[in-house]
């Protein structure tokens, strides 16, 4: 039975023990337990704190990974929309900029074409008044030639002598050439009478005394009888033999003849006193031509005169007339004659007053026109009938009785056509 205690002792010491190795156990359990979790609590949290920290690290990264990436797109975005608005800018601008050349353009062609025609019709305007200046001066020059003929005309019939009738001569052709020289035929040579425009020999004319065969195309004139220059085939030799002449210029040589003999020979050139050509009327040879064949008509009148012992037949000069004021006035010739001269007076105030009036109706034909169907020729050319009045008088001796009347019987017959209720009344 003591078996079954100590068993029973046993078995309780036993479940004694089991139940403090149980409770301790538990305890210990516990203990482990409680630190158990906190050491997983505490490596949870240190577990949780790196992974934040890692988290924070990674999602900080992706942050600036994505921000940068961000960054790339909207920069890239940027750029292609500038590009873009850059492009579509460029393109507007290259448009308006198009559109405004186009447009310039067009004005400047309008522009031009109005500045061709206004400069066309300016230069149309500027050709006509040219033309018509340079006819007016054609004309006048033209008058000019014919007054300063018919004022040496009148002095050489005025002249009484050879002396005054050589002197006139040199005096009238040196108006017309720059380069003049008279010489008379003594022989077989020719002797200066007067010159002009070579120097000094024009204070000593007799020092030119040449041979004809020495004095060049006035030699040609004088053996052959007429009017000779430097460029006629017959005469090569340049000059009239006592002066240079450039070769491009031309020398004039007319032979003064009387009774069919040559006496004295009319030399003229337009070269001048510095060696050069210089400005001449167009005319000038045809012009000294004609005053030396009317002194050599002249001049045969004289001789005639002095053969037969009888006064010339001419109109008396008046007071202050150009001429030989010493020589006495020549007597009144027979009624005949006289009335002959005043006719040939009042031809030659006939002519030149239609030549002054029918220059008006050349340059002024349109206005004449209108001025005939309105009547009223006075008024629309009143200041041209003036300008021609005072040529004409200017140039017609009032000593020609009838020099008014025949001026506007030339005005009635010229310009209004015969029918003098044209000319209307005066402005």
């Amino acid at each position: 039975m003591l078996e079954d205690r100590i068993r029973q002792s046993f078995d309780a010491a036993l479940a004694d023990l089991r139940a403090r190795l149980e409770a301790e156990l538990r305890d210990a359990v516990a203990e482990f337990q409680t630190v158990h979790d906190g050491a997983l609590q505490a490596a949870r949290a240190d577990a949780l704190a790196g992974a934040d920290a890692e988290r924070d690290r990674a999602v900080a990264e992706a942050e600036a990974r994505v921000r940068a990436t961000i960054d790339e797109v909207v920069a890239a975005a940027r750029e292609e929309d500038r590009q873009r608005a850059s492009s579509e800018i460029r393109a507007i601008v290259d448009a308006e900029a198009v559109q405004r050349l186009d447009e310039a353009m067009d004005q400047e062609r309008h522009t031009r074409a109005l500045a061709l025609a206004d400069a066309a019709d300016r230069a149309e305007q500027s050709e006509k008044a040219a033309v018509a200046s340079a006819r007016v001066r054609e004309r006048e020059e033209a008058l000019a030639g014919v007054s300063r003929l018919l004022d040496g005309v009148r002095r050489l019939d005025e002249a009484r002598s050879l002396s005054d009738l050589l002197d006139a001569l040199t005096d009238a052709a040196a108006a017309e050439a720059p380069r003049v020289a008279v010489l008379v035929l003594r022989g077989e040579r020719v002797q200066g009478w007067k010159v002009r425009g070579f120097g000094a020999r024009d204070e000593q004319p007799k020092t030119v005394d040449l041979a004809l065969a020495e004095a060049g195309v006035v030699g040609h004139a004088v053996g052959a009888g007429r009017t000779t220059t430097t460029r006629d085939g017959a005469s090569s030799a340049a000059g009239p033999g006592f002066a240079p002449l450039p070769a491009d210029r031309m020398g004039l040589a007319v032979p003064m003849i009387v009774g069919g003999r040559v006496v004295a020979v009319v030399y003229a050139d337009s070269v001048g006193p510095d060696g050069h050509e210089t400005t001449v009327p167009n005319g000038w040879p045809e012009l000294v031509e004609v005053l030396a064949r009317h002194a050599a008509r002249c001049l045969e009148t004289l001789t005639v005169q002095r053969v037969v012992h009888t006064p010339a037949a001419r109109v008396a000069v008046p007071a202050g007339a150009r001429g030989d004021a010493s020589a006495p006035a020549a007597p009144a010739p027979p009624a005949q004659a006289q009335q002959a001269l005043v006719d040939d007076d009042e031809a030659s105030a006939r002519r030149y007053a239609r030549l002054l009036l029918s220059e008006i109706k050349l340059y002024h034909e349109p206005v004449l026109d209108e001025a005939r169907r309105e009547r009223r020729l006075l008024t629309r050319l009143g200041p041209e009938i003036a300008r021609a009045r005072r040529l004409y008088e200017a140039r017609i001796p009032a000593a020609v009785a009838a020099r008014a009347a025949l001026f506007e019987q030339e005005l009635v017959h010229t310009l209004a056509g015969g029918d003098r209720s044209l000319l209307g009344q005066p402005a």
